[in-house]
């Protein structure tokens, strides 16, 4: 079982002109993609949601990675994208408790730095 917290996001890129952009992010692990609630009005959301993925035997090696996408959320229309972070996990694997803190930059669709 893979376990991960999202914690929080900070000083996210605003999209929105007559307001704050409303952040939900995307977590993809193999393939299977877990979602966060909406946080309304807040460039800098506090998450704190746990979720788990099943890793069906294959054990986590060296190439493994999480992948979090954290997008503006619209009530109509598609989600506008706000930035990316991809995991490498094999920190994990050098930990013996199998367990480590990660603090990733989100990178804009040029893979530079959103904030």
């Amino acid at each position: 079982m893979l376990c991960c917290l999202l914690a929080r996001a900070s000083n996210l890129p605003n999209v929105k002109k007559d307001r704050r952009s409303d952040p939900v992010a995307s977590l993809i692990f193999r393939g299977v993609k877990k979602r966060t609630k909406v946080i309304k009005n807040s460039v800098n959301p506090v998450w704190n949601e746990g979720f788990e993925w099943d890793l069906k035997g294959i054990p986590l090696d060296q190439s493994s990675e999480l992948h979090v996408v954290v997008k503006d959320h619209e009530t109509m229309g598609r989600n506008r994208f706000l930035g990316e972070a991809k995991i490498p996990l094999q920190e994990v694997l050098a930990t013996p408790s199998l367990s480590a803190s990660f603090n990733a930059p989100l990178l804009d669709t040029k893979q530079q730095p959103t904030g």
